[in-house]
């Protein structure tokens, strides 16, 4: 469950805590030498009952993470 673009990949896989999905994302890029490198781990977002909604939610929050720094 990741999204591709050509410089970063987001990770928005939610964990699972308390009966909940807690939203979070991973986004990485990979090196010079192919090693996936990370550039920012967001911490827990929300918590959801539905999976899907996590990750909608991850997803969203680390697009707009990216943009706002990378435009």
């Amino acid at each position: 469950m990741h999204f591709n673009s050509t410089r970063f990949t987001i990770d928005p896989t939610p964990r699972r805590a308390d009966g909940e999905y807690i939203a979070h994302a991973r986004i990485s890029t990979h090196g010079v030498d192919g090693s996936a490198c990370d550039i920012h781990l967001s911490g827990d977002l929300a918590g959801f009952d539905v999976r899907e909604d996590a990750v909608a939610y991850a997803k969203n929050w680390a697009q707009e993470w990216l943009d706002a720094r990378f435009g």
